[in-house]
């Protein structure tokens, strides 16, 4: 071998070496993606969100999620049409009424069905209520409108409770309502309720039995984000569809993740906490979205006056990526 080929196959060596693990480094970099969700914190309602986060179930598929907290849900859609977050996880009604004026908006999974809501008092003289109409004269709490839980409220007290009072806080806020005196019942989530269960509160009304299964909680974007990004839309809806399938398979990953959640909380609440959102089936095992489940929200917020017409669910929802989801999972992607 002439000493001119053996320069040229060291030069070549060299450059494997230099350029090789620049070019596997760029190549497995993750890619950087922002979700909105509602509120100031991460709240336990969003399991499978943190289940895929904590589980790897996001950057075994090349992403590197980073949450947004966004404040109410009208706050959540809000991030995603400004671009502050590609994808946002609250209320997914916002979409349809952003259609209702001209705007953007697309669905693109279902996750949640049922707002497990329920209110403790630390009142004596408040009994356990059985029907809504048993709330009528009460003072209680709720998130602030436009929230999915006041919308609830307002309903009930113009159809069967005319008496119903109901006192608005912000996230956060509606155990300190109760303790001031203002409401009669604290109506919250999941980990509160079972933390002050804890304390000794009463839990007397579940709102839970009262509602019909319907659109609840989504994941949303925009319609720019999914044309310039299928593949992303897709990993996330993937992940999140594996979330689910590994919480309703094996109930500790709840648990687990609950626990790294809430490191304070004690394994008896966080069990609690966990062991009443999978029971009251506040997650679909499917994160497609339903036509009949979301024409029932569409009705929700007509009634309610946020939407001025009916919308086909087509207009507002994309459902190819969950389809396409429940395929991956199966060939193992």
């Amino acid at each position: 071998m002439t000493a001119l080929k053996k320069l040229a196959l060291l030069l070549l060596a060299v450059a494997a070496v230099l350029f090789a693990p620049c070019a596997f480094a760029q190549s497995a970099a993750p890619e950087k993606i922002t979700i909105a969700q509602f509120g100031k914190e991460r709240f336990l309602l969003y399991l499978p969100l943190y289940v895929a986060m904590e589980e790897g179930l996001f950057k075994k598929r090349g992403l590197d999620v980073d949450l947004k907290f966004a404040g109410n849900d009208d706050q959540i859609f809000a991030a995603v049409v400004s671009g502050a977050a590609q994808f946002g996880m609250g209320d997914p009604v916002f979409t349809a009424i952003s259609h209702d004026k001209g705007g953007p908006g697309k669905v693109v999974a279902m996750m949640l069905t049922k707002l497990d809501l329920a209110g403790v008092t630390n009142e004596d003289k408040i009994h356990e209520i059985k029907t809504p109409q048993e709330l009528d004269s009460l003072r209680i709490s709720s998130f602030p409108e436009p929230s999915t839980t006041y919308t609830y409220l307002n309903q009930l007290k113009h159809k069967e409770c005319p008496n119903l009072t109901i006192v608005q806080a912000p996230v956060g806020g509606q155990m300190s309502l109760l303790e001031a005196g203002k409401v009669d019942i604290a109506l919250d989530l999941e980990p509160t309720i079972s933390i002050y269960e804890d304390k000794g509160y009463r839990i007397v009304v579940d709102i839970t039995p009262w509602t019909d299964p319907q659109a609840v909680t989504g994941i949303t974007t925009t319609e720019e984000e999914i044309r310039n990004h299928p593949q992303t839309a897709q990993k996330v809806v993937d992940a999140l569809q594996e979330a689910v399938n590994l919480l309703y398979g094996d109930p500790a990953v709840g648990f687990q993740v609950g626990k790294k959640l809430y490191p304070q909380l004690s394994d008896k609440v966080v069990h609690s906490a966990v062991n009443r959102m999978l029971g009251a089936k506040m997650y679909p095992r499917s994160i497609v979205v339903a036509d009949d489940l979301w024409q029932r929200t569409i009705k929700t917020r007509l009634d309610s006056g946020e939407l001025k017409k009916p919308q086909a669910t087509s207009v507002a929802v994309d459902n190819e990526f969950a389809l396409q989801a429940q395929k991956d999972l199966v060939a193992g992607k």
